[in-house]
């Protein structure tokens, strides 16, 4: 086995951006200024939120809770997500994972950043790769209170 690693680079280029990051920032203006001004995003935990009393403990022996009594958090609102605009039904979004529609809002704002239409992306060698990985939303949703929503769309 050789100790030598090959390795092989091929170009990039990022030509446009989305984003939402803890502070506010929404533009990558935003971000570039948090990043200049060298702002701490990381906060206490907004009561709006969940009651840190029932899940922070210091003892980070202690199983099932969290050890940080703060943390970074978006301050977008979810429920202005327009569903039609990315052609799904009301019904579809309801069950859609908030990760999900802040990741179509903001590929749509990196396109829209980089100066491409629609029309120019539909046919193109153009891909966004994307990993991500939470059951929260989905463990919530398929819970005994919300069986309604299992439909055509629930995976």
């Amino acid at each position: 086995m050789s100790d030598t690693i090959n390795l092989s680079f091929e170009p990039i280029a990022i030509v446009g951006m989305g984003l939402r990051f803890p502070g506010g920032a929404t533009q990558p203006e935003d971000f570039w200024k948090l990043l200049a001004e060298g702002t701490d995003c990381i906060v206490d935990v907004p009561s709006d939120r969940w009651d840190m009393r029932r899940f922070y403990d210091p003892d980070t022996e202690r199983p099932g809770k969290t050890h940080q009594p703060q943390m970074g958090f978006l301050t977008v609102k979810l429920d202005e997500f327009d569903p039609l605009f990315f052609g799904m039904s009301p019904r579809e979004a309801a069950i859609l994972d908030p990760q999900q529609r802040l990741l179509l809002e903001s590929t749509w704002e990196a396109f829209e950043d980089a100066g491409l239409t629609e029309s120019q992306l539909k046919g193109s060698a153009t891909g966004v790769f994307i990993g991500g990985f939470c059951l929260d939303n989905k463990m919530q949703q398929l819970g005994v209170l919300n069986r309604d929503l299992i439909g055509q769309h629930t995976a």
